[in-house]
């Protein structure tokens, strides 16, 4: 119950931040779907590195004290596509389970997903849909995440807003928007997406801190949906 409560509120938060801090961002080209964060990422870096010069480590808040520490096995999932990284699903990636997703009514957990992982269930977004994760514990050695991700009814408009939820060094919740996802008709991996945040374990006394994913389905016509599948973590270290 707490980590579905910790999502609602994660959910709520990503729905009502502001964009200001993310306007001079963007992509190079129509066919980029990664922001350019490095403004952001700088500042975070150096407010860590104040930080740690006065000998004081960030303090935990709920994302790391409701966060999933628990991974599986590693495996090269997206080697078909030239990606030989060992990737490790996500706390609840595959769907078969979603009580600690927080899901929004337009979007939806149905039985079938992409052909190649072999997950039982995939997030389907309709139009407005948001989706956030459950939090899960990163660290140095777990810098990006992958999915695969399926665009129906649409004409290569709309995109899938992906955000970063973290904590700050006093335990408080933020968010980054690092892409801005596009997908075809047919199931495909998406581009992979730097999760950033995951330096902040830097400052943790534990070695570890916790983020979690925002969707939002964008742009999105009437009848059409975008669906995610299989959100995996890359690569994988366990300690």
């Amino acid at each position: 119950m707490r980590s579905f409560a910790l999502a609602c509120c994660l959910l709520a938060l990503a729905a009502t931040a502001t964009t200001g801090a993310m306007a001079d961002d963007g992509t190079a080209d129509d066919d980029a779907q990664l922001l350019d964060v490095s403004k952001q990422v700088s500042g975070v870096e150096k407010k860590m590195n104040d930080l740690l010069a006065h000998g004081r480590w960030a303090r935990a808040g709920k994302l790391l004290e409701g966060a999933d520490c628990g991974y599986g096995d590693a495996s090269p999932v997206f080697a078909p596509w030239g990606d030989n990284a060992l990737y490790t699903l996500a706390p609840q990636g595959d769907l078969s389970a979603a009580d600690s997703w927080t899901l929004n009514k337009q979007a939806t957990v149905v039985p079938s997903a992409d052909p190649f992982s072999g997950a039982p269930q995939s997030l389907q977004l309709a139009k407005d849909a948001q989706a956030a994760t459950p939090a899960m514990c990163v660290n140095l050695d777990n810098p990006t995440i992958r999915f695969f991700v399926r665009d129906l009814g649409g004409n290569g408009k709309s995109q899938l807003k992906v955000d970063v939820l973290y904590e700050d060094f006093d335990g408080h919740v933020k968010h980054l928007t690092v892409a801005k996802l596009r997908a075809g008709s047919d199931w495909q991996p998406s581009v992979i997406v730097p999760m950033y945040m995951n330096r902040l374990a830097l400052a943790s006394s534990s070695g570890l801190t916790a983020v979690a994913f925002h969707f939002k389905a964008e742009g999105l016509q009437k009848d059409e949906t975008l669906a995610i599948s299989s959100l995996l973590v890359d690569p994988f270290s366990s300690r």
